[in-house]
């Protein structure tokens, strides 16, 4: 061996700091200092390359990023485990095929964005909430927008090959995400939650172990996902229960059903006949409410404590529901949520193959080992989970200005409904597909009579397409009706579309109005009275489709039928801009409620 290789193993100082190298100086002269001058060079190389960065804070002999002699390799350099590199490939390809199929639609939706008066706010969320609640995003031009998207596809990508410092382009991707998503907060398959789990899942994979080490970050990435699904479930039981005092069971799954029937419908008549049959039982409403639940409280037990049989069954459980939820309710979650249950591939390959789970494989073996090996990530990761715990706990959702996307509580239909009660009620008719990309995603969020988002008439011009809103304020719950604008309160029918709507469907829809006002709240478990609001639907729908296409919309906003006689929509000029009240203010909170 060269006098230096052997210096470095009989003494075994890659587990020595660079301070300790030099620290028992020798006198030496001539040919024999510079002799231990190179020496020295290349020991303080190896120690460089060798440390782990967290050393100099926990003492751990375990060396890991050992995949490089270049001096001075930063620790992002360092390749991870092979198994976590495995999991990286799979999840990375299939979000940057996701962003590849969807940028028409990001372009199309920017495009109309930039035509419209607007301010710089931009954010994540229909609310447009800053990253973690305090980083603002900026407003790019459009042509900025294509470059990040691409460059956020680039970077995936890249973090696919091991040679090429995976762990640098996932946190470059982890910053474009921010810059990207951010631009496109209220589309309708980029915006919302259905890639809130993105960033998190980056961040966490670019602070695994180095490529000797445990795959601990999947357990955390699996811990992650168990959290939020966990929070969606607490989240409901709370505000149900206690901000409502009522229950959340088969009427509110039957209610947002219906609800994405007017605002998303299936263009196969088979899905349509599905959610028909479904509507008109109770008990199988009441059973999909009731198994939404407990998949999202058992979901996270599952998996810590069902073995490697129980997370191929909670991988299995999860994709099936986000399944079931894009066709019932036309969210879909497919290009930037699904991708992350690859991280169960190793448990289905193990089952498969009939290999038994030893303890050193184990979840919490993994985590205890992975501490001993990366102390410093393994608590930079344990803290980023921790946080989304608090979020969970603290509804941070639900309170006014308290959102720190892309940490949530998943509020996602919190809200009791009941279609036959004595509430609030509304749909929308329109031309825009909301199942696919490039479109405003107003179905939940946005409407003309909002206090804080309001389309406004202008608004309504702008918006491709036939677009119908439909209102009943008769009933409004005290706790909703900050949201609403307070002259459009107590209203028996609030109409407004951007073309002129026949009378046939506006006596349609007073048809639909009153029979649900004569209703009681126990008729959603009849059958027969269900069948009779989703005829009037289906018809409404046909007469909405009957109105010539809006090439140019009316330049009137159409309201009918407001019992005082008083316009639900005063002239605002160009004071409302609803894009730019997108995010809260101080004067105007939003809470979403989705």
């Amino acid at each position: 061996l060269p006098i230096s290789q052997a210096i470095w193993a009989q003494h075994d100082l890659t587990r020595l700091r660079p301070c300790q190298f030099w620290s028992s100086p020798v006198s030496l002269s001539g040919a024999d200092e510079r002799s231990m001058s190179s020496i020295g060079l290349n020991g303080l190389r190896n120690a460089i390359t060798y440390r782990r960065p967290e050393d100099m804070l926990f003492a751990s002999d375990v060396g890991v990023c050992t995949d490089s002699e270049e001096i001075l390799q930063p620790f992002f350099l360092c390749e991870p485990p092979k198994q976590v590199q495995l999991f990286i490939t799979l999840f990375c390809v299939c979000v940057a095929f996701g962003l590849v199929v969807n940028h028409p639609g990001a372009v199309r939706f920017y495009s109309l964005v930039t035509r419209m008066p607007q301010g710089e706010r931009r954010g994540l969320g229909y609310t447009a909430c800053k990253a973690y609640g305090f980083i603002p995003i900026p407003h790019l031009p459009e042509s900025h927008v294509q470059m990040v998207g691409w460059l956020l596809v680039m970077t995936l990508l890249l973090a696919c090959h091991p040679q090429l410092a995976p762990r640098f382009f996932l946190f470059a991707s982890f910053g474009l995400y921010f810059m990207y998503f951010g631009q496109l907060y209220c589309e309708s398959k980029h915006g919302g939650h259905g890639a809130l789990l993105l960033p998190s899942v980056l961040l966490l994979l670019a602070l695994s172990g180095g490529p000797q080490g445990s795959p601990w970050s999947l357990v955390f990435i699996k811990l992650f996902l168990g959290a939020v699904y966990f929070a969606g479930a607490v989240c409901k039981v709370v505000v149900s229960w206690g901000f409502f005092g009522r229950s959340w069971l088969g009427s509110t799954m039957q209610a947002y059903v219906v609800d994405a029937m007017w605002s998303r419908p299936h263009k196969l008549p088979i899905v349509r006949s599905l959610q028909r049959a479904l509507l008109q039982r109770w008990w199988l409403c009441t059973f999909l409410a009731v198994s939404g639940l407990v998949f999202e409280f058992g979901w996270l037990p599952l998996v810590m404590f069902g073995g490697r049989l129980g997370n191929v069954l909670a991988a299995a459980i999860a994709i099936s529901f986000h399944l079931g939820v894009d066709v019932l309710q036309g969210l879909d979650f497919k290009p930037f949520w699904l991708p992350v249950f690859w991280v169960f591939l190793p448990d289905v390959q193990s089952l498969w193959h009939g290999q038994e789970e030893l303890a050193h494989e184990t979840w919490t073996a993994i985590l205890a080992q992975g501490f001993e090996e990366e102390p410093c990530r393994w608590l930079m990761s344990a803290a980023y989970l921790i946080l989304q715990v608090l979020v969970s706990i603290s509804l941070a959702d639900c309170r006014e200005g308290a959102e720190c996307l892309p940490l949530t509580c998943c509020p996602m239909f919190a809200v009791p409904r009941n279609l036959f009660d004595d509430e609030i009620k509304g749909g929308v008719l329109t031309d825009a597909d909301l199942r696919n990309g490039g479109h405003v995603d107003y179905a939940y969020n946005f409407f003309p009579w909002h206090s804080d988002l309001p389309l406004t008439e202008e608004d309504m011009k702008k918006l491709p397409g036939r677009v119908l809103f439909w209102l009943s304020t008769t009933h409004v719950d005290p706790k909703l009706e900050r949201l609403i604008q307070p002259d459009s309160l107590g209203k028996e029918l609030l109409v407004c579309a951007n073309f002129d709507v026949s009378v046939a469907l506006q006596e349609k829809l007073g048809e639909l109005v009153s029979r649900l006002e004569e209703a009681a709240p126990g008729d959603w478990a009849d059958a027969a009275k269900v069948g009779e609001i989703l005829d009037l639907q289906a018809e409404c729908r046909c007469l909405f489709e009957e109105h010539p296409p809006c090439q140019q919309p009316a330049s009137q906003l159409k309201e009918i039928r407001d019992s005082s006689g008083m316009p639900a929509i005063k002239g605002a000029g160009d004071m409302l801009d609803w894009l730019i009240s997108f995010a809260p203010t101080e004067q105007h909170p939003y809470v979403a409620c989705h």
